[in-house]
């Protein structure tokens, strides 16, 4: 590790840089996993980076909302919620130690974070794609906030059921795999190591853990 790095200023550039290749890597692993585990649960039409509809005149939308013509959303997939609905999850994942965070507590930094996304995506998921939106917020320690904790916990009870394995341990199982998922590309951005990560597939994982 470079020395520029040993430092806490240096480990918080680091873990919570909004920017470079380190950030991303580490958001695209999470999406990535979670089209996996969407696809393993048995959701339909499980696609990522997928292109959204272009915003019509007339609708007024939140300031911070996205409204550009190439906006895409991390993960989309069929029937988590409702039979064909579409399902729209964007991924979130910030540093809670960063200075600009210190004084916040945590679940407080976790509905910030939500809610965010939410201003960003929401509506026009809604009423321009006619489907469901939930934010993927975690933190770089391995917290996972209420709303990825809905869609997880529907995802067990689907895997559990197609699987015949307890949900206690399917659930145990899923969030064990993005915290290891989550801590492997924090790894790399204090390592400097820009290997391709493998991710291994659901279908050949014993899920007792």
């Amino acid at each position: 590790v470079s020395t520029q790095s040993t430092g806490s200023s240096g480990i918080n550039a680091e873990y919570g840089g909004s920017t470079g290749g380190y950030s991303i890597l580490r958001h695209d692993n999470i999406r990535d996993l979670m089209a996996e585990i969407c696809t393993y649960a048995g959701l339909k039409g499980v696609e990522t980076e997928k292109l959204l509809q272009p915003c019509p005149d007339g609708i007024q939308f939140h300031p911070s909302a996205n409204t550009a013509h190439d906006a895409r959303m991390d993960v989309v997939a069929v029937g988590l919620w409702r039979n064909m609905q579409l399902a729209h999850m964007d991924v979130r994942v910030f540093h809670a130690n960063a200075p600009s965070h210190l004084n916040t507590p945590l679940d407080q930094l976790y509905r910030r974070n939500e809610c965010s996304k939410k201003q960003s995506y929401g509506k026009r998921v809604r009423e321009v794609e006619g489907g469901a939106f939930s934010p993927l917020v975690m933190n770089t320690a391995g917290g996972i906030a209420n709303e990825f904790q809905k869609v997880l916990k529907t995802l067990s009870t689907r895997i559990s059921k197609r699987t015949e394995e307890p949900y206690s341990e399917v659930m145990a199982h899923l969030r064990t795999r993005l915290r290891f998922c989550l801590l492997r590309s924090c790894l790399i951005a204090l390592r400097g190591n820009r290997r391709k990560i493998a991710i291994t597939g659901l279908a050949h994982t014993e899920l007792v853990i």
